[in-house]
């Protein structure tokens, strides 16, 4: 089965692992864009991180992972909401030149001045409530290396990230040790080396491998002498979260100002969404309108404001 998320449970280790399998899901994110190869290596490899790392919300919302560069990637950002709606979408510089050999590296940390962010956004946040965000400097040379990073400083977990992706499919397995908590009675003694022993049976992995064998038979290859509690799969699927009234919201905190000069070059403003592709169209009429109608704008805004043609 395709675009599935499987989340095991390491009890005797205080482990759990997430493994992700996204095809469909992760194809029409390719569709949506023309991306070079490089990068859209490295954004199927951020996608599937944002839907294992969405799996442990604890609220209905989003979770939005944004990496901003300093190479011909200017940012990333993949969204996957807890319902395991997913987009995602990458701004490159102008005239940007990408090798078909560029890493990661090359494509957003050239001299080491690029940032990971993750963002929290409840769906239904109260008025002038700020979504939580964490933000760190890149490190190492991967998407999975700045992911680890991440949890390590900011959340004080032990994570292991194995992530790839090609045209076809967007696969990745994340290990994570869990804190222990007092009270709790298993009628196994804790296992000390476990972390140790799972991680080594995960970095047998490889690429070819990943891409190409589902979550549940992963699962088995991998973990058949560790005997894990399996909670019920979970699908994935493009979601794009995009609408004429969140768009005209985005045009109201523009200003009637800036519109107004829009519209004395052309006879409409059109935005497009840069997620989905959707455009959406606003005669002069229109933006009056949203000036004259009720002024509560707030609420949740995507991350990432469409492009204003």
């Amino acid at each position: 089965m395709t675009d599935t998320l499987r989340t095991l449970i390491f009890d005797q280790s205080s482990c759990r692992a997430h493994l992700v399998h996204l095809s469909k899901a992760w194809q029409q994110v390719v569709n949506n864009n023309n991306y070079p190869q490089p990068v859209q290596k490295v954004l199927g490899e951020l996608v599937a991180a944002s839907t294992m790392l969405s799996a442990s919300l604890k609220f209905e919302g989003s979770l939005i992972i944004q990496i901003q560069g300093d190479g011909p990637i200017r940012l990333l950002v993949a969204e996957c909401n807890s319902r395991l709606g997913l987009r995602a979408t990458v701004k490159l510089a102008e005239d940007a030149k990408i090798p078909e050999n560029a890493d990661f590296k090359d494509l957003v940390n050239a001299t080491g001045k690029g940032i990971c962010a993750i963002i929290l956004d409840p769906r239904n946040r109260l008025p002038g409530q700020a979504p939580y965000q964490g933000i760190v400097p890149l490190a190492g040379t991967s998407v999975a290396d700045s992911l680890e990073a991440y949890m390590h400083s900011s959340e004080q977990l032990e994570t292991r990230l194995i992530l790839n992706s090609d045209h076809n499919t967007a696969a990745g397995l994340m290990l994570q040790q869990m804190p222990q908590h007092g009270g709790v009675v298993s009628s196994k003694a804790f296992d000390a080396d476990g972390w140790d022993r799972l991680t080594t049976l995960i970095n047998t992995l490889q690429t070819e491998e990943h891409l190409s064998t589902e979550t549940d038979e992963l699962a088995k290859r991998l973990f058949w002498e560790e005997d894990p509690d399996g909670l019920a799969e979970r699908q994935a699927h493009f979601e794009c979260t995009c609408s004429r009234e969140k768009v005209g919201k985005m045009l109201v905190t523009l200003g009637q100002a800036e519109l107004d000069d829009a519209l004395s070059e052309n006879p409409t403003v059109e935005i497009q969404c840069d997620f989905c592709n959707a455009n959406y169209s606003f005669t002069r009429a229109d933006c009056n309108a949203l000036f004259t109608e009720s002024p509560d704008n707030e609420g949740s805004q995507d991350p990432l404001p469409p492009t204003l043609h």
